[in-house]
């Protein structure tokens, strides 16, 4: 979301200023009496259904207050009724092609910016939410001619104009265009830490991480208390892989900030994946003493008691997880993991199919429910559920080797060798899949088919020649190197 400030200084609207860019103005505009007055009187006047005189300048500054304050919905209904009295004024209309952007309408915007530009194209003010508007319509070429003439025209707002425009570009992820701008602000405000934070955003954004640290680092160093900033470091550290750096940084967001949760749902889970889980769990209750009902923290702690063996809580955390958000997939399918393992293959496959049918599109669910048709002799099912897979995922060797061992449990080696060979349609160079189809062949006696394809397997990939090995788990090693020796030594 764009925040802009008006530059109270000029009659027009024409400085957007973001209130990173207020310094100690921005305490006087909150304890501006003038302001503040005036928005008092026009709410009460909305409250008593009662008629009350408001120049433009008054209107300006309740929009302005509105917008600084993130309700849009009041500046709307504040500009609505600017408008119907004053149809005329330039800024009001400008406030309302803010207010239009801010609701992702960028046409409507873009058409009252077209007759303002007729009345004043000097104001630099119209040509930035241009550019803004057009950013938002997938237009940057365009929008950047538009920022430029903003930077031209702004004279002493140059860093705040630079700075709304590299937040145009961070909306629509173009993080390298943003950083150019961002940088340009510290070039003419070296002072103005803030813009730190979102240069870190940026270049974590494109797994820049280290540059990311160090812009983190430096708003930090001016703003130690920032318990948000601690908190993106964490993140950072996070996909960083360090993750001792990462619990760090989550400790001082906590310890500057309490009641802010996010912290404690990132360090659990931090803490999960360095499986200290009993930490994790701790960690996972005191963010739901602040977040109680959230279902996701419920799931994963569930998995920390799985992971402890304690499979009566952990299935009640998912159960609790159910209960908060049926529709979250993950639960579902942990508790179907729990079932199948304790040997409950129908309320395994009931619970699966509820994660499937939520996402769809995720393999693993699908083929844990493939997995369990299979446990309960479902063939018919579990084949088609084998082909939905592979179809999916034509790239995952594995699939196509499921779906093919499902075939060769039935001693159907025929049908698996004509499913690894679709498979190796999409993956000719894999180890796996070539291996199967020679211990295939060797299963159905053809030895010497068998045994010349694992030949030129092995010349390719000899260190993964246990993928041919473990297809014979009936057989012992013996049985299988006197057919090797019988029909060409390796």
């Amino acid at each position: 979301m764009f925040y802009f400030f008006v530059f109270k200084k000029i009659t027009t609207f024409t400085a957007f200023l973001n209130l990173k860019f207020m310094n100690d103005s921005e305490d006087d505009f909150w304890n501006d009496n003038e302001v503040l007055n005036s928005v008092r009187r026009y709410e009460e006047m909305l409250k008593n259904r009662s008629k009350c005189f408001f120049d433009v300048h008054e209107f300006e500054d309740i929009i302005d207050f509105y917008i600084c304050t993130d309700n849009f919905t009041k500046a709307t209904i504040a500009v609505d009724h600017a408008s119907s009295i004053y149809p005329t004024a330039s800024s009001i209309k400008l406030r309302m092609a803010e207010i239009l952007i801010d609701k992702r309408q960028p046409v409507k915007a873009l058409n009252i910016l077209d007759d303002l530009e007729y009345l004043d194209s000097e104001d630099f003010g119209i040509h930035l939410l241009r550019g803004t508007a057009l950013n938002m319509l997938g237009k940057p070429r365009e929008a950047q001619r538009q920022f430029e003439i903003a930077i031209s025209l702004a004279d002493e707002n140059k860093a705040s104009v630079l700075y709304s425009i590299g937040e145009s570009f961070e909306s629509i992820k173009q993080y390298k265009v943003a950083i150019k701008y961002f940088l340009k602000v510290i070039m003419l405000e070296p002072d103005n830490y803030y813009v730190y934070h979102d240069l870190g955003y940026c270049c974590e954004k494109l797994e820049d991480f280290d540059r990311s640290i160090a812009y983190y680092r430096k708003f930090l160093d001016e703003d130690p208390f920032s318990e948000h900033v601690w908190y993106n470091l964490g993140i950072v550290y996070s996909k960083k892989g360090d993750d001792e750096k990462a619990l760090e940084a989550y400790d001082y967001a906590i310890a500057i900030e309490p009641g802010y949760s996010s912290p404690y749902y990132n360090k659990a889970n931090t803490l999960a994946s360095l499986e200290k889980y009993s930490e994790a769990i701790e960690v996972f209750q005191e963010f739901l003493e602040i977040e109680p009902k959230y279902a996701a923290a419920y799931c994963y702690m569930g998995e920390c008691y799985e992971h402890l063996e304690d499979y009566i809580t952990a299935m009640d955390c998912y159960a609790q997880s159910i209960n908060l958000n049926e529709k979250f997939a993950e639960a579902w399918f942990r508790s179907g993991k729990l079932n199948s393992k304790f040997g409950v293959p129908y309320d395994a496959i009931e619970d699966f199919i509820k994660a499937h049918n939520l996402e769809e599109d995720n393999p693993e669910y699908l083929l844990s429910l493939a997995e369990e048709y299979l446990e309960i002799k479902q063939y018919k099912m579990t084949a088609k559920l084998y082909s939905k897979l592979i179809h999916m995922m034509p790239e995952n060797v594995c699939m196509w080797d499921a779906f093919s061992q499902f075939a060769a449990i039935n001693s159907d080696f025929d049908i698996a060798r004509t499913i690894i060979n679709e498979g190796l349609k999409h993956n000719p160079d894999s180890a796996l899949l070539n291996y199967r189809m020679a211990a295939y062949f060797v299963l159905e006696e053809d030895y010497v088919e068998g045994i010349r394809l694992l030949k030129e397997t092995l010349k390719k990939h000899p260190e993964e020649i246990n993928y041919f090995l473990d297809s014979f788990e009936f057989m012992n090693d013996e049985e299988i190197i006197d057919i090797i020796n019988k029909y060409g030594k390796i």
